[in-house]
């Protein structure tokens, strides 16, 4: 196994740990301040160490292919969840990202053709890069705010079952989670926006299929922006359709990778 893939499998392994005390927490309702964010720390430091590897192998930015898509959104979640964390008390975000960032990881590895050779390139455009890592940079705010969503149905099912115990005095107040759903949102929009301004740069045809499913994408989340901003919904249906609409961003990856 190359050292990349070794790196990436260490780094699974330490975001694992992290998935353990979430799982006790969630079961027992009950959780205790941990040095969890150790464990995210070294995961990220190998995760870095494996992507920097993969692109050296590959010769550029490794995007191309879906298993390294869900390792680069895997990473970048992890980075905005260290850019975020103090926010929402890095430790107990961690105790919901560590899951997802795991399954991502571990489906990396399970997808068929995993970590692909990539065609030579003569010369490397950095507004495809550029235009590229936006995008997947966009994906992991996205894949936050449905951690945060989470996070607020989780508080408000506590509050009407009056569970009002350890993980319940964790979490933040629940008005904070719903306005760190919209951050989340807009700033994922913002990105993704920039990325779609450089694809006019590349003069992308309109019918390349992976502009349509990130136009998709950017839609879907333009939508849920203006129902935040003209307050359409209540704050938990927000936190809802933050959670669930992610589907579509994770579904897409495949798409554009199938179909590309």
């Amino acid at each position: 196994m190359p050292l990349d893939r070794q790196l990436l499998l260490l780094s699974t392994f330490a975001f694992l740990a992290g998935v353990v005390p979430a799982i006790r927490a969630l079961r027992s309702g009950h959780w205790r301040p941990s040095h969890q964010w150790v464990a995210m720390l070294i995961g990220f430091t190998l995760q870095t160490g494996a992507v920097y590897l993969r692109g050296q192998e590959v010769g550029q930015c490794p995007m191309k292919s879906l298993s390294d898509i869900l390792v680069f959104i895997a990473w970048s979640v992890v980075l905005l969840y260290f850019l975020v964390g103090t926010t929402f008390r890095v430790s107990l975000l961690g105790i919901f990202t560590a899951p997802l960032v795991t399954a991502m990881q571990t489906l990396a590895f399970a997808v068929s053709g995993a970590f692909p050779a990539y065609a030579v390139k003569a010369k490397i455009d950095p507004y495809v890069e550029l235009h590229a890592a936006l995008a997947l940079i966009a994906y992991a705010a996205f894949a936050l705010a449905c951690i945060t969503g989470v996070m607020y149905l989780l508080q408000e099912r506590f509050l009407k079952q009056h569970r009002i115990g350890g993980l319940f005095y964790q979490l933040p107040p629940i008005q904070g989670l719903a306005k760190a759903i919209q951050r989340l949102v807009f700033l994922g929009l913002v990105l993704l926006s920039l990325s779609l301004a450089v694809s006019f740069k590349l003069q992308t045809p309109i019918s390349n299929p992976k502009l349509i499913f990130a136009w998709v994408v950017w839609a879907l989340y333009a939508l849920i922006g203006l129902i935040i901003w003209r307050q359409v919904l209540s704050p938990r249906q927000t936190a809802w359709l933050a959670a669930v609409g992610f589907i579509i961003p994770f579904i897409s990856l495949w798409l554009m990778t199938t179909h590309g």
